[in-house]
């Protein structure tokens, strides 16, 4: 996951320099400012920026390069806020003027466009496919849904990827929050994590344990690299933990799952059984995996499920024995589901506080050709980067 960025911008307004700064740092990226054009040459650059005061001496230098322009200050004292918002539209109908002046030229005002500033240095800094992004469901509570999550995770790991798992099940104890636990520091360590995933700083990597308490205290877009630094390691890949409470997963669920596929070859999240944690993230999901056992119950509420959820790609993943007329194959008929796999059977899957010891079923011949099998099926064996 390293990350060699190549940012510049030519400016001689450090209020404008500070701020690029800043937006640059919370997707990993250092920035170098340059007074003047001289020696400017475009291709060695991720993202080639400038300020107003700065425009490109030649149109060549003018293509692709972002044009950035502080048009919202804070409003003073004597000002009133219709002459501060009058004050913001003339500065922004300024900087477009000039774009239209210098062709190739793309106006971004700030603070207006940071968002969209900060999204854009991401992609291009990083310069990668964005990683697979997989959510497991379970039909119904104790059918295997974190098990499976937490298998596809542990061999993807042992292949060599870089993968994250994302506990968002809201409820407190359900899924893996109450068997992979956080662990908690003071609130000095938690405020200083906090501070570092917010502005891009490097002191998430200090070695605490980052759950879903510390990004409540967040919104709106995450440092990538520091997210991934500052998250803990357990069987070889990062894990999110800890229940995340409803109003916090709406909140910070996206964010997460955007910023940890800028770094991460695969992100597993694991939904438990609520289902809205699927809608959530269902701009970046790849697939939908449901967790059912060969029963007619689970028939009916994978089916359930499967209509309820269109426009996500899905699969079945069968869990256990057969039962009487319920094959994996004739769950699949019966649902009109593909099937992704059956796991084979193992009765302390059924147990929660086992869930640790899953890792062993990867160990035995027919886990390691279920786990195999379904990498192959989800197109995930392949997807490891090689930096």
């Amino acid at each position: 996951m390293d990350v060699a960025p190549r940012l510049l911008l030519i400016t001689e307004d450090r209020a404008l320099r500070d701020d690029v700064a800043l937006i640059a740092a919370t997707v990993g990226a250092a920035l170098e400012s340059r007074p003047r054009w001289e020696a400017v040459v475009p291709r060695e650059w991720a993202v080639l920026m400038c300020g107003t005061d700065r425009l490109p001496p030649r149109s060549w230098l003018a293509r692709g390069t972002l044009l950035l322009g502080i048009t919202g200050e804070a409003q003073s004292q004597s000002q009133s806020q219709s002459q501060s918002q009058s004050q913001s539209q003339c500065e922004e109908q300024q900087l477009w003027k000039l774009a239209a002046e210098h062709p190739g030229l793309q106006p971004v005002p700030l603070p207006a466009g940071e968002a969209w500033l900060a999204r854009h240095l991401g992609a291009r800094v990083l310069d990668r496919n964005p990683g697979r992004v997989l959510a497991v469901a379970g039909v119904f509570g104790g059918v295997g849904a974190s098990t499976v999550a937490y298998l596809l995770a542990a061999e993807q790991a042992v292949r060599g990827a870089s993968v994250l798992l994302v506990d968002a099940d809201p409820a407190p104890g359900a899924g893996l929050a109450g068997l992979l636990g956080a662990e908690e520091g003071g609130s000095g360590d938690r405020n200083r994590r906090v501070r570092s995933l917010r502005r891009g700083g490097g002191e998430a990597g200090l070695g605490e344990a980052l759950g879903w308490a510390e990004l409540a205290a967040l919104e709106g877009e995450l440092a990538s690299p520091q997210l991934a630094a500052a998250l803990p390691i357990h069987d070889g890949f990062h894990v999110l933990s800890g229940a995340p409470g409803v109003e916090v997963r709406r909140r910070m669920l996206e964010p997460v799952v955007r910023s940890a596929r800028r770094v991460f070859d695969t992100v597993v999240v694991d939904v438990g059984r609520d289902s809205d944690a699927v809608s959530l993230v269902r701009e970046h999901l790849d697939q939908l995996l449901l967790v059912t056992p060969c029963t007619a119950r689970g028939a009916a509420a994978a089916r359930q499920l499967g209509e309820s959820e269109t426009g996500v790609p899905l699969r079945l993943v069968a869990n256990g024995a057969s039962h009487a007329g319920w094959s994996p194959q004739e769950l699949a008929v019966a649902t009109d589901l593909p099937l992704a796999g059956d796991i084979p059977e193992q009765r302390w899957l059924r147990r929660e506080d086992a869930l640790d010891a899953a890792y062993e079923l990867l160990r035995s011949r027919r886990g390691a050709a279920f786990i195999g099998a379904l990498l192959e099926v989800l197109d995930l064996e392949e997807q490891v980067r090689h930096e």
